[in-house]
């Protein structure tokens, strides 16, 4: 295929993954009903156990094969963007699948409202448990004042904005505003290169359909108790402050980041001071909680809380952090340990 027909570059970055998800997702790009895709698996590791897979797909599918030594998610969907050449970009994680005709219609969407970025829906795999996301109930078209909207709701993760998968993006975009992943980041770094990306888009446009498949993995190593959990979101809120000090006109954005650093605020809560796996005393945890609530960056954030951003459960557990009361959250982070344990018959995840 020429490189003027390539209408897609699918980036999926690989990293000690089973063959059988490789291969599952490498079904669903070669089934895609658009003409014009060509698919870079970026290996973060060496490629060489990978191959007997990989060839299977060489008839199948326009593949390129990039390796880099271990630089994470960040470096290896950079390289996607540098390595790419149609004119949209899609991130699909190696791990995940997408329907046969999401490519075709976000393609469609993105040519008929002349949008720089075009969001679909995903929808959340717990093994057989499935939770299709909505952002909005129609179809949306941001620009102008209305694109202020978007750019608020990136920073609120429950909306989904933030995520870079089941996404649609402009390479024009991307290349003319040098628009790359931080790669000193390794949490929460899509929300912020999200941000900048919505930022720097003139036209968005929302296709309310959930085609692509997000796998909660609970043996991936991101699910285990890290002793740096709360130190890498901690470096991505800062960033994305930095992001706004910088830009210097997206005041209108700030409430939003305050909602941002309180969603965060309560995954550190479970998955930090309060994880299964953490190996805290009762008198370590709550040292950690008393830490955590008084940290500069959420104690100014615990000042400013917009309710109307968070669910019932996240409203009291924001409520009983405001007021230091250890024992509320430590009850309701065991409760959502339960329910995690639940989905997928095992505990010490990240919820």
């Amino acid at each position: 295929m020429e490189e003027s027909k390539i209408k897609v570059s699918v980036v999926a970055p690989v990293y000690q993954l089973p063959h059988p998800l490789l291969a599952r997702c490498l079904d669903s790009l070669a089934a895609q009903t658009l003409d014009g895709v060509e698919v870079l698996l970026i290996f973060d590791e060496p490629a060489e156990g990978y191959l007997p897979v990989v060839e299977q797909y060489r008839d199948k599918l326009r593949l390129r094969v990039v390796e880099q030594p271990h630089g994470g998610v960040s470096a290896a969907r950079n390289r996607g963007i540098a390595s790419a050449q149609g004119r949209w970009i899609s991130f699909v994680d190696s791990d995940d699948w997408i329907d046969g005709e999401m490519l075709e219609r976000q393609v469609k969407a993105g040519e008929e409202h002349g949008a720089d970025l075009v969001m679909s829906e995903l929808t959340m795999e717990y093994g057989a448990v499935s939770q299709p996301r909505c952002y909005l109930p129609h179809s949306q078209l941001f620009e102008g004042a209305e694109k202020r909207r978007f750019e608020q709701d990136v920073l609120k993760p429950q909306t989904g904005a933030g995520f870079v998968t089941a996404k649609l993006f402009s390479r024009r975009l991307l290349v003319e505003h040098g628009l790359k992943l931080r790669e000193e980041l390794s949490a929460a770094e899509d929300a912020e290169f999200m941000f900048r990306v919505a930022c720097a888009a003139s036209r968005i446009f929302y296709l309310p359909q959930a085609m692509y498949h997000y796998w909660f993995n609970t043996g991936s190593a991101v699910r285990r108790y890290r002793p740096d959990y709360a130190q890498r979101y901690i470096r991505s809120m800062e960033a994305i402050h930095g992001d706004l000090d910088q830009m210097g006109d997206r005041d209108y954005c700030r409430d939003a980041f305050d909602s941002c650093v309180l969603y965060h605020l309560l995954l550190i809560a479970v998955n930090d001071c309060f994880h299964p796996g953490n190996g805290k005393t009762g008198v370590e945890q709550r040292r950690a909680f008393r830490a955590m609530a008084t940290q500069p960056l959420f104690a100014g954030a615990l000042k400013h809380i917009h309710y109307g951003d968070f669910s019932t459960t996240r409203k009291i557990t924001l409520l009983c952090l405001q007021l230091r009361f250890y024992y509320g959250v430590y009850l309701i982070a065991k409760v959502r340990h339960w329910q995690f344990g639940r989905y997928t018959g095992k505990s010490g995840r990240n919820v």
